[in-house]
């Protein structure tokens, strides 16, 4: 039974059609792509996951494909459309998508000779305090994963290969700010070698411009799913890290700021002797435990304006895009911040962290946005990408490159319109 897959705005009725006919046989969709299809019936030798967005007057629609090699560009009647609010994760040999309107997690199976994909299964969140614009699961094994919603105290677990809602974990909820913030949550999740998962998590700013407001300084968490207890770690040497850690190749791990955190002296009341810096590279271990003798001020090798990202950490020397102060001028609206996507003046930069010296990266220079997205075969594979305004614009283009050197990079493939969402190989 062939299916085609255009869901948008009506994932809820799709996910209820699905779950009736997973009951009755199998769902295929199938990439009609000659070149991803092995001849005689022979298993591909390789299936790579591609997935990613495209901006539309009603949202960001979502699409996934697999194929035997990854294609030099995107491809939409290639691709299973997922609609408004999803999104796509890779673990093992199989794809899982997450619709946030419906609160379900799909997966899929991949047909080794044809690349077809089908679904395995599908389980329900609704209940659970999970659903809308969550942070990626973290898997921990072939039988057990992880959602969280800690704004809410939920730690959700369930098991990929049963498909079914293990226990529901509640735990104690992110501190109290004082104030209501347009964006306190973590994201990605990173499991621990004693079976714990690591949280970096990042504040916003105020919903209301421009009072005083000083936070208390960079935050994670560590939950312990064998006691179902979180426990969180602060340092007040960086205002607010971003949602990802950095791992250099030898698995030491680094905080970097938030982007946001670029809006705090410009826009609102504080006094800068009393704020915690809000461009500082911490490390922290495991355990969630601050290196106390590691500290970089960012803001003193290089004059930052707008923080964007940073994009890796290798051989001690750390890779970050950024707009430079003595090019930039906040706007005096605070409505008016993110404009910064539209000037064209994103830098990226390679800085020594022993040294300080600082040059350019000129393998991701005509990019306005650049950042870590899996490694694969012991290689890093990495997005960047450009546009004429805001990287939600319709204008946008992305690209996956992959890493063959510290400056030396290939691009793989290219997607316009949107952004890349997701790569993996799946064997």
């Amino acid at each position: 039974m062939k299916f085609i897959l255009k869901t948008r705005n009506r994932w809820q009725w799709i996910t209820l059609l699905l779950i009736g006919l997973i009951s009755f046989g199998v769902i295929s969709c199938n990439n009609d792509g000659d070149n991803d299809v092995s001849p005689n019936d022979m298993e591909a030798a390789s299936a790579w996951i591609y997935a990613y967005r495209l901006e539309t007057p009603e949202g960001r629609v979502y699409y996934m494909s697999v194929h035997e090699e990854i294609p030099s560009e995107s491809n939409v009647s290639e691709a299973v459309e997922l609609g408004l609010n999803s999104r796509i994760y890779s673990y093992g040999e199989h794809p899982y998508t997450w619709s946030g309107d419906a609160a379900t997690i799909t997966k899929w199976n991949v047909d080794r000779t044809t690349l077809a994909l089908s679904v395995d299964g599908i389980v329900s969140f609704a209940t659970t305090g999970i659903s809308g614009n969550v942070g990626p699961p973290v898997f921990l094994s072939e039988t057990q994963s992880f959602f969280s919603n800690l704004e809410e105290g939920v730690v959700v677990e369930w098991n990929p290969s049963t498909m079914e809602i293990e226990k529901v974990h509640h735990v104690d909820p992110l501190p109290d700010t004082g104030t209501e913030i347009d964006w306190y949550t973590e994201w990605f999740k990173y499991p621990t070698s004693d079976g714990k998962i690591l949280m970096p998590i990042e504040f916003g700013t105020p919903t209301v411009c421009c009072s005083d407001f000083t936070k208390p300084g960079v935050m994670v968490a560590i939950f312990d799913p064998a006691t179902s207890s979180i426990a969180y770690k602060h340092d007040d040497r960086l205002y607010a890290s971003g949602l990802n850690l950095l791992t250099d190749e030898n698995g030491v791990m680094y905080l970097v700021p938030g982007r946001r955190n670029s809006f705090v002296i410009p826009y609102f009341d504080v006094n800068v002797n009393d704020l915690p810096n809000p461009f500082a590279l911490l490390k922290v271990d495991e355990a969630g435990t601050f290196d106390p003798n590691f500290y970089v001020d960012l803001s003193d090798i290089i004059p930052i304006a707008f923080y964007a990202s940073s994009v890796f950490v290798l051989d001690n020397k750390l890779v970050l895009t950024y707009v430079d102060a003595n090019d930039y001028n906040h706007p005096a609206s605070f409505d008016q911040r993110w404009s910064v996507y539209a000037t064209g003046k994103f830098k990226t930069v390679m800085i020594d962290l022993e040294t300080k010296e600082v040059t350019p990266f000129q393998a991701f220079s005509e990019y306005e946005f650049s950042g870590y997205a899996n490694t694969i075969d012991g290689k890093n594979y990495f997005y960047a990408g450009f546009s004429d305004g805001l990287i939600t614009s319709t204008s946008s283009t992305s690209v996956y490159l992959r890493q063959d050197g510290i400056n030396d990079y290939t691009v793989l493939t290219t997607h316009k319109g949107g952004s890349m969402s997701h790569i993996g190989k799946l064997w």
